[in-house]
């Protein structure tokens, strides 16, 4: 199956390119397609002790078990054919984007579910649950929202950026001491949001991107606390969703303090320092509040939730004679 599911990517992707060689691609996706029914074919008849793990202990609650071994395989090839399907025929789009990436490693996740020892079944459960939120944030919410937004995506995204990182940023760059100015250009000509910073004696301009609204960060941290607390606890209360929105929260005052520091380093050094910084030491600081928010939030959140491991042993203690 994963053979079959790499052939179709390969199709797909070389499609994307532009290395539009249809005959190849076509007998690509056919044998993709013939080497996955031969696996579920295949797996239908393995016998032997079911790996354990998240995924399966849920789905075990409405799916038979024998069905789950080559059902969670089959999903995750569906998603990279249909994901595929749709972007170049309903869409009609063939570039290649980091959702593409997104969207075939969840699926191929699901393909390889079953591979490796069962003692890795929580990191396996961490890794496809991280790729499932991603895709679900990068994949399934965003592009509703550009379809909801229709023909005002443009503005309603320039202004949720000016409002939420262009704006607090210059707020906060001029309220210590260094001069800029916060400009929104909904021309449709290149990006919307600009910042205005003195430098020598001059205003330089500053574009603030998707990649620099925090949006990204959010949907990454997002996912992977989500994915992280769900395979350490089980479970998702109130402290749990607290924790969620903190993190939040931090990953909004992160993007924040790294565009203020940016914006410091062009106005002392210039633009060139400044595209420096943003480029390879501004993700450091991101790093950095993830890193001592997360240790501290989970020292917290390890006071009154049990950990899976507590949980487990907990379940063993009440069978008799264990």
């Amino acid at each position: 199956m994963l053979l079959g599911s790499l052939l179709v990517v390969g199709a797909l992707y070389n499609h994307y390119l532009g290395h539009s060689a249809y005959l190849v691609e076509i007998i690509f996706i056919a044998v993709g397609l013939l080497l996955v029914i031969y696996s579920l074919l295949r797996q239908e008849k393995v016998s032997g002790p079911l790996p354990e793990g998240l995924l399966f202990t849920f789905f075990s609650r409405y799916v038979p078990k024998k069905i789950l071994v080559p059902a969670l395989p089959a999903a995750g090839f569906l998603i990279i054919l249909l994901w595929s399907v749709w972007k170049i025929v309903v869409a009609g789009r063939s570039d290649l984007e980091m959702t593409d990436f997104i969207v075939t490693l969840f699926g191929l996740s699901l393909v390889l579910y079953y591979t490796g020892p069962t003692k890795l079944a929580m990191q396996k459960d961490f890794i496809v649950l991280y790729l499932m939120f991603m895709t679900i944030v990068f994949a399934v919410i965003w592009n509703i929202y550009q379809v909801v937004t229709g023909d005002s995506f443009y503005k309603v995204t320039a202004y949720s950026e000016y409002y939420s990182i262009t704006q607090p940023v210059v707020s906060v760059v001029n309220l210590l001491g260094v001069h800029a100015s916060a400009q929104l250009d909904l021309s449709g000509y290149g990006i919307s949001n600009l910042i205005s910073y003195e430098y020598g004696g001059k205003m330089l301009l500053l574009g603030i991107g998707s990649g620099c609204s925090g949006l990204y960060s959010a949907g990454l941290f997002f996912s992977a606390f989500l994915a992280f607390v769900l395979v350490r606890y089980e479970n998702v209360d109130r402290r749990i969703l607290l924790a969620l929105g903190l993190g939040l929260l931090m990953t909004w005052a992160s993007n924040i303090l790294r565009m203020t520091i940016t914006i410091f380093v062009g106005h002392l050094y210039g633009h060139p320092a400044l595209i420096f910084f943003h480029a390879y030491i501004g993700i450091v600081v991101f790093v950095i509040f993830v890193t001592v928010f997360w240790t501290l939030i989970i020292i917290w959140l390890d006071k009154f939730e049990k950990t899976v491991p507590e949980r487990r042993t907990g379940l063993e203690s009440t069978v008799p004679g264990s």
